[in-house]
């Protein structure tokens, strides 16, 4: 059984936990956290584990976790508002503080009565801390719990940082209060000789929680920016549908949709959930879940797309498939994994971010006592114009490295950014299956083409045919034997002959005869329509040379020849062709930029193959491959060292689209189930895939800065918060770590967002 939960984790070294702790317990069998959508998917054995273990596992050590349904709309609302409120009350009380604790800096602005007893403003200044302590302190027991539970996080080191700084104060404060005598806090040292100026860090101990929840919110709302599309997808489903049962319409919540329910969909609503019509005619905006943006005509028989839009008449639909199985939830489903893809990258950075924190806690420790030891030899602070004492100088310095460490940005560099990315895809009508394709697509050097329904629209039309009779009813006969054939090459015939109206329903039967074509029985006669090898078979007057001879000329240059007849006479031939894609030509041109070597892999015949492959600008063919065998023609390119990029329906082509480096699935609309492709195309526009290059180069970038930020942030300013540089005035504060430490979280988030400002300024013809 698999649920899905909503969590409070907010860092990697959350998910890290997390994960560490469910996969401890025995029942469970995969956990998978996503930080970006801060949800987890359990799967787990129920005889074993159920909801309430899963809760309360991540409840003793600080995480909430609420169990949702995988589909539900990602809304925040609520609590972001309610942070607002918190942000709001804080940044105010933060102020006050601020302006109380540097009242040395402008005495004559503090009112005389706040200045007597000398702790009064401090015992104030603490009242006001403790009031931010307590709008915040979500930090306190989360970071609490987690340390006590040996699994730190961020909050943990918020926690210390804040609390070390209020506990160091409080004892200043009554040591101030015992010897009020003792201290002063306004005037200069001249005027106060023999007194210490008393200085405390309540405002550290409130900053940090005030900074960091401002940084927070940030990441949230951009967060939440990124995951719009995933939004946009899940309310594509109307909440309710008009449920047909005894001829009666019935409104019933969608949710309790169920696959072999009729349902009836008025003019402009949306339709739920996937199925065939089986009443009505209509076109369907299909542009938000395909990318296609011209509406699609249905008929009867037809399927339709839950999440689509019904734009005329209204039909009745029969679901057929069920609520996950549905192209909708599919592709929610891919999308929000994609910023979750377990790549060797992450893998490292969740590595590092688990031992992160415990890391950070020993420097912190050790540079306390290397001050302490310093100050010791030195007979007092080294910085001895900031600090009152040894102790005061150590304290500030261990306490900075606390506060500006995090984890956030290692966590959050690499799903953002394909979050993100996914999401641009997913606008165009592209899926993400397999997030390693993003990094692996630059090295491509050859890429590897199906012809039918990739290079083809995969629809044979008559290119050519000649009539050999005047009987006009022999002519009718044929086109009503493949309007009502279910043979693949009927449609082709039946457009051809689309000016004879009539139709001749007096036929016994049709069938096909097997690799061969098909045949109609009437009163009178029996009719053929086929291939070379049922003419041969069936017709034997003494002309037959003379149509075999214009089959062969046919065949020669591409075409596919049919022929219809009669135990008497040829009826007609007709010569079929596979018409190429709009953009097929166009395609070539600029891929054959971009590769190496770009090959046709077809079924086809030589001639056939090559036909098609000059008249798009392909230079190497291999045809004449049944299925099976694509994959070993993949295998042997990949042994000769090429990297391969395969482009196929996902049919017939789906070992060789596993075997590739990288495989690119044409979807034609309502087909996402192609879990042998790393992409996948919607709406099987070739052209789609110069922007799968052109994203994804994007995205490498993106994800590349982001790493480096966080690198470069913890390995400068760690050493900087911990006094490498005190000595020559360089000198990070608690209060300026806490501002950093915010900074760094924040700048991954909004630098991963950039994505879509860089996608709207890039055009495909622009790519590099």
């Amino acid at each position: 059984m698999e649920h899905v939960y909503a969590s409070n984790m907010h860092c990697a070294a959350c998910k890290g936990n997390i994960e560490k702790k469910l996969k401890g317990i025995k029942g469970i069998l995969e956990v998978n956290a996503n930080l970006v959508t801060n949800v987890i998917k359990v799967r787990f054995n129920e005889k074993l584990v159920n909801d309430e273990t899963i809760i309360n596992a991540c409840k003793e050590i600080g995480y909430r976790l609420e169990v949702i349904d995988d589909e539900e709309v990602i809304d925040n609302s609520k609590g972001m508002k309610k942070n607002v409120i918190k942000l709001i009350i804080g940044v105010i009380l933060l102020a006050i503080l601020m302006f109380l604790a540097m009242s040395d800096m402008w005495p004559n602005l503090i009112i005389d009565s706040f200045k007597e007893p000398i702790y009064l403003l401090p015992l104030i200044e603490l009242a006001i801390t403790l009031v931010i302590i307590g709008i915040f302190f979500s930090y306190y027991i989360s970071g609490f719990k987690s340390l006590i539970k040996l699994s730190p996080n961020m909050d943990s080191l918020v926690f210390l940082g804040s609390l070390f700084s209020l506990v160091y104060s409080v004892y200043l404060i009554i040591k101030l209060i015992i010897f009020p005598d003792q201290y002063f806090i306004y005037g200069s040292h001249e005027d106060n000789m023999g007194k210490i100026m008393f200085h405390n860090y309540l405002d550290s101990a409130a900053m940090i929680l005030v900074i960091v929840s401002i940084g927070k919110f940030i990441e949230d709302l951009s967060k939440r920016k990124a995951k719009s599309t995933i939004n946009e997808l899940l309310k594509l489903r109307p909440k309710y549908a008009n449920l047909l049962v005894n001829n009666e319409i019935k409104q019933i919540e969608t949710k309790y949709l169920k696959s072999g329910d009729t349902i009836i969909i008025k003019e402009g609503e949306t339709i739920p959930l996937d199925g065939i019509i089986i009443t009505g005619k209509t076109s369907v905006d299909e542009s938000l879940l395909t990318g296609e943006s011209l509406p699609v005509a249905k008929d009867e028989g037809d399927n339709v797309i839950g999440g689509s839009i019904n734009k005329d008449g209204s039909i009745t639909v029969l679901i057929n498939k069920t609520k996950k199985d549905n192209v909708l939830s599919k592709i929610v489903s891919l999308v929000m994994e994609a910023s979750n893809m377990d790549t060797k990258l992450t893998r490292k950075v969740d590595k590092v971010s688990r031992v992160f924190v415990p890391i950070v806690l020993v420097i912190a420790i050790i540079v306390f006592i290397s001050w302490i030891i310093t100050g010791v030899i030195n007979n007092g602070p080294i910085l001895g114009d900031h600090f009152l004492n040894i102790f005061d100088e150590a304290f500030t310095f261990a306490i900075s490295v606390v506060v500006i460490s995090c984890p956030c940005a290692l966590g959050l560099a690499t799903p953002i950014s394909l979050l993100v990315g996914s999401s641009i895809f997913a606008k165009k009508g592209i899926l993400v299956n397999n997030s390693n394709a993003i990094e692996t697509i630059k090295n491509v050097d050859t890429i590897v083409l199906d012809k039918t329904n990739t290079i083809t629209n995969g629809k044979l039309t008559v290119s050519k045919f000649d009539l050999y009779t005047n009987n006009q009813k022999e002519i009718i006969r044929v086109k009503t034997i493949e309007q009502y054939s279910t043979h693949p090459l009927s449609v082709g015939i039946v457009e051809a002959l689309k000016d004879y109206k009539e139709v001749d329903k007096e036929f016994k039967m049709i069938s096909n005869v097997p690799g061969q074509g098909v045949k109609g029985i009437y009163e009178d006669e029996t009719i053929f329509i086929g291939n070379k090898d049922l003419f041969i078979k069936e017709y034997n007057k003494e002309n037959k040379k003379v149509y075999l001879e214009k089959m062969d000329e046919g065949s020669k240059v591409g075409l596919l020849p049919i022929i219809a007849f009669n135990a008497n006479e040829v009826i007609g031939q007709f010569y079929l062709k596979d018409e190429l894609k709009s953009n097929a030509k166009e395609f070539i041109s600029k891929i054959s930029t971009k590769f190496k070597e770009v090959i046709l892999l077809t079924g086809d015949n030589d001639i056939i193959a090559n036909n098609i492959a000059n008249e798009v600008g392909i230079k190497k063919v291999i045809s004449n491959v049944k299925p099976e065998g694509k994959g070993d023609v993949i295998k042997k390119l990949k042994e000769e060292g090429k990297i391969v990029l395969m482009v196929g329906d996902g049919v017939n082509d789906s070992l060789a689209l596993t075997y590739s480096d990288v495989g690119i699935g044409l979807a034609k609309g309502s087909d996402v189930a192609l879990a042998s492709s790393d992409f996948i195309l919607m709406n099987s526009d070739l052209i789609d895939i110069l922007d799968i290059i052109e994203v994804s180069k994007l995205i490498r970038k993106n994800i590349a800065f982001n790493l480096l930020w966080a690198f470069i942030y913890n390995t400068l300013f760690i050493p900087l918060a911990a006094g490498a540089l005190a000595l020559v005035g360089v000198m990070l504060t608690p209060m300026y770590a806490s501002m950093l430490m915010a900074l760094s979280s924040v700048t991954v988030c909004l630098n991963s967002l950039t994505l879509l400002i860089k996608k709207r300024n890039h055009k495909v013809n622009d790519i590099n």
